[in-house]
C-alpha cells in the first residue's frame, strides 16, 4: 500500500482565457503536512479547492488515496468523506447551534447515530478549546472561536486528510495563536494536512514540506530549512525578504 496520500500529476486549472494553475506536481505523504505558501493571486487557494473537487480540474490528475478524483465515474461525495476542509470565512449554518453544525454532516449521512454524534461534538469542542459552547449560536462567537468551531466540524467525519485555506487570515492577531495551536495539536497526532497561509512561523514550526506558489506554478518546494533559510528561485527569495521580518 502507497504511503502516498495525495498525488497531483501535471494539474491545469483555466476560467475561459485565464490559466489559473499550470501544470502543478506535487505530493502529499501519510501523516505530512504540507504548507503552500506564495503571494495573493498565485493560484493557492485554487489549487486547493481542486484537491476536494470544489473546482473541476481542466487537466491532469489528482490522487487521493490512489483513486484519481478527476475522472467524471468517481463518486465525489464519498471520496469527500475523507477530506476535511477548513474555510477562511468558517462556513458554519448560523441558523444552527455550534453542536448541530457539528453533527450534522455525520447524522446526514448516516456515519453516526444522533447519540454517538452528539458525544464526539462534545469531545471534540474539548479538543479545540471550545467545551462550554456546545449549545451557542454562532453569532455569539468570537472569529477565532468559529474557526475552532469549524475545525471541529470538519473533524466530525473522521477525515483522513485536512485542508486549511487561509485560516487565519479573517482573524483579528490576538485570535490566530489559538486556531494555530489546535492545527498544531492535529499535525501532532499525525494528522495529514495540506494548509495555505501567510503564517510563516506556523509553516517553520509545523511544516514537513512547504510548496511555494508564484503565477499558477510551482517554483520551489523544500523543508522549511530549504526553503526558509536556502531557498534557490529568485521570486520565492524576494517574497520571503518581504513577509519574513529579519
Amino acid at each position: 500500500m502507497s504511503d502516498l496520500k495525495v498525488n497531483v500529476k501535471d494539474l491545469n486549472k483555466n476560467y475561459g482565457d485565464n490559466h489559473v494553475l499550470k501544470g502543478i506536481n506535487f505530493s502529499v505523504e501519510n501523516g505530512e503536512v504540507v504548507v503552500v505558501i506564495g503571494p495573493s493571486g498565485s493560484g493557492k487557494s485554487t489549487l486547493l479547492r481542486c484537491l476536494n473537487k470544489l473546482e473541476d480540474p481542466t487537466s491532469g490528475s489528482i490522487e487521493i488515496d490512489g483513486v484519481d478524483i478527476s475522472q467524471p465515474k468517481v463518486d465525489i461525495d464519498k471520496a469527500r468523506e475523507n477530506i476535511g476542509m477548513v474555510f477562511q470565512h468558517f462556513n458554519l449554518f448560523n441558523n444552527l447551534t455550534v453542536g448541530e453544525n457539528i453533527t450534522l454532516a455525520p447524522v446526514q449521512l448516516g456515519k453516526e447515530t444522533t447519540e454517538k454524534a452528539q458525544g464526539q461534538a462534545k469531545k471534540l469542542l474539548e479538543t479545540v478549546g471550545l467545551t462550554d459552547k456546545y449549545s451557542a449560536m454562532p453569532a455569539s462567537l468570537s472569529g477565532g472561536q468559529k474557526q475552532r468551531v469549524a475545525i471541529a466540524r470538519a473533524l466530525a467525519m473522521n477525515p483522513d486528510i485536512m485542508l486549511f485555506d487561509e485560516p487565519t487570515s479573517a482573524l483579528d492577531p490576538e485570535m490566530v495563536g489559538d486556531v494555530l495551536a489546535v492545527m498544531k495539536t492535529l499535525a501532532k497526532e499525525g494528522m495529514t494536512m495540506v494548509v495555505v497561509t501567510h503564517e510563516m512561523g506556523f509553516a517553520k514550526e509545523v511544516a514537513d514540506q512547504v510548496v511555494f506558489m508564484d503565477d499558477g506554478k510551482v517554483t520551489e518546494k523544500g523543508t522549511p530549512q530549504q526553503i526558509f533559510e536556502n531557498p534557490t528561485n529568485e521570486r520565492t527569495k524576494a517574497f520571503l525578504e518581504k513577509v519574513i521580518d529579519v
